[in-house]
This record gives C-alpha cells, structure tokens and sequence, in this order.
C-alpha cells in the first residue's frame, strides 16, 4: 500500500508499532490546539501505549503519510459503536506544518477504499461543527451531512456541537 500520486511528495502506508510516537504526538496537537478531538488532555506514554493496544484489539486500520521518512499525518478507521453494525468510522489527523497539501484528502480516500473492499456499507465521522476544515475534507470525498449533537462536548471552557457526515459504500 505504499504508494505516491503524481506530484505527491509523501507516501502512504499501513502503519507499525514503530510510528507510535509520530501519531501520538500529532494527536496531542490536536488534543491541544483544535476541535479536532473531543479529548482535552494530552496522551502520556503509558496512556499512548494502552490507545494503541486497545485499537489494535478493536481491529482498527491506521494508515501514515511520511514524508523524507517523518510521519507528516495518520488516519483510522475502526468499528462504528458495537458489533454488528456494518458501520465504519474514520479519524484523521495531520501535522499543522503540512495541512492544506491534500495529506488529509489523500488519507481519507485510502480509508474509504480500505472500508469498501472490507465489505462495509458505511463510513461516518464525527466532526466539530465549526471545523470547517474538517467538514469540507469529508464532503469534497462524498460525505454528507447527517446531523449535528447540539452541546455534545466541552471543551477549552465551552460546548461544541458534533456534526455527523456519512457516505455510502454501496456498489
């Protein structure tokens, strides 16, 4: 799974136990300094290493962008709530210092093809309302709006409202 796309100064590829702290730390920017995430205090190692283990024991699929071999940016997809849902949901993450050169897009694309050859039928996120950014990554990929959680989280002193996208994986 290790490839480029014309004009693409990244790759993309499955990623290993190794890259653990490129991931986490990229994480807990975000964690941080956006609405990216919910969650409100950064990850110590202990703690990375037990997000690592539990999400390898849900069967999650965790991809990495590298660039001159730094992990630039990451994403999962993993199982939606409980078993028995043909639901998958994704999380993406990149390094401030390369958002906005299409590693997201490019991420998310690899999840939804990861999603539909698996068999599901749907892929969903959760996004900040106010993450523009966010929600315009997953519309320009055929996401669509779904529904939005008023005062759904809280965070840096103040509630945020969850908007709900989702596409499609039927043939």
């Amino acid at each position: 799974m290790n490839a480029t796309s014309p004009g693409q100064t990244f790759t993309v590829r499955t990623a290993t136990r190794t890259d653990m702290p490129a991931i986490v730390g990229i994480y807990n920017w975000a964690i941080n300094q956006t609405f990216a995430t919910i969650d409100a205090e950064p990850l110590s190692a202990e703690e990375a290493t037990e997000w690592w283990d539990e999400h390898a024991r849900r069967g999650t699929y965790t991809l990495v962008a590298v660039e001159e071999g730094d992990v630039i940016g990451w994403a999962r997809l993993m199982p939606w709530k409980q078993q028995g849902y043909q639901v998958v949901e994704d999380h993406v993450y990149v390094d401030p210092l390369y958002q906005r050169r299409g590693v997201g897009r490019e991420l998310l694309a690899r999840l939804i093809e990861a999603a539909h050859s698996s068999g599901y039928r749907t892929i969903v996120a959760s996004v900040a309302a106010d993450n523009v950014a966010g929600l315009r990554l997953h519309e320009r990929l055929g996401f669509e709006v779904v529904g939005t959680l008023r005062n759904a989280a809280h965070k840096f002193n103040r509630w945020m409202d969850i908007t709900l996208v989702q596409r499609s994986l039927d043939a």
